[in-house]
């Protein structure tokens, strides 16, 4: 296993260099090597390795693109990929680095759209998500191996394919029970924690740590996703307390100075933005629960 970790990282390497022949010669060997069942697992262990961030790119990038080649989204068969991988694959994505974590969540999406939504498959991965958010260091206030943002940026990928009707030709089409599943398990119990975070966002005067306003804006993207179309059942009660703090992050917003772009009150704009978008999907799509 060794040789075949030293052997791919080396190769990986070698797609970075300026020589194109190198480069081409690199790619050709890492694409016959690709057919092999264990190349997954080590351009997922390089990802997530210890060492400088060009390697790590690169095996996440030639992941995703394997697994876009390899898994088909349109729904008519699974991914196969096997469960021993997309456990260490979700283990990575809660630990990894934000550049590595962007590119890796590309692949869990792929396997999401052909296991999860379009088959109802991988039974495993909204118990392991929950239990990995609610044991986030953020969230649980502990020293752990999961990060709170990566957390939630995972759900956000999870939610995505549900922000569309899935059967749009079907009139009055009903909540998909995975959504339902993931509202129940998952955001109704990060509502509470939603709610800490306003407090603590807002308790700094409009200056609130930059974590705690990307894990804001993400959360407020997840929570978009699921009521863009659906009404999940378990939301449609806490909408009114949601909207509540949706409204004091809005009051909170001011204009009166310049925001750069690596300013923290950028995330709060843009979270303000996103409770906008909220907010028009409940009067479009839901007035039946947003006229109450």
């Amino acid at each position: 296993m060794a040789d075949d970790l030293t052997q791919i990282a080396q190769l990986l390497n070698s797609t970075l260099c300026p020589d194109v022949a190198a480069v081409r010669a690199a790619t050709d060997l890492l694409d016959r090597l690709s057919n092999n069942p264990f190349f997954p697992f080590r351009l997922l262990s390089i990802s997530t390795g210890e060492g400088n961030q060009g390697p790590k790119i690169a095996a996440a990038t030639y992941l995703k693109n394997l697994t876009r080649r390899n898994v088909t989204s349109s729904g008519d068969k699974p991914s196969n990929v096997s469960k021993e991988f997309k456990e260490q694959l979700i283990q990575a994505l809660l630990q990894v680095e934000l550049p590595v974590l962007k590119i890796l969540v590309e692949v869990f999406r792929a396997i999401v759209v052909a296991d999860f939504v379009k088959q109802n498959l991988w039974p495993e991965l909204v118990p392991n998500l929950q239990f990995a958010i609610q044991n986030s260091h953020l969230i649980s206030g502990s020293n752990t191996k999961w990060n709170t943002l990566n957390s939630v940026l995972v759900l956000h990928a999870l939610l995505r394919p549900f922000q569309y009707f899935l059967n749009p030709k079907v009139a009055k089409e009903p909540v998909p029970p995975q959504l339902e599943l993931i509202s129940k398990d998952i955001l109704v119990p990060l509502l509470a924690f939603f709610h800490q975070f306003v407090e603590k966002a807002l308790a700094n005067h409009g200056r609130a740590e930059k974590e705690t306003e990307k894990v804001l804006l993400t959360i407020c993207k997840c929570l978009h996703f699921a009521v863009k179309s659906y009404m999940p059942s378990t939301l449609a009660p806490l909408l009114p307390s949601f909207c509540q703090d949706l409204m004091r992050i809005l009051s909170s917003l001011s204009f009166d100075y310049a925001v750069h772009q690596d300013d923290e009150y950028l995330m709060r704009l843009k979270t303000g933005k996103r409770s906008l978008l909220i907010f028009s999907a409940l009067v479009t799509r839901h007035r039946k629960h947003s006229d109450k």
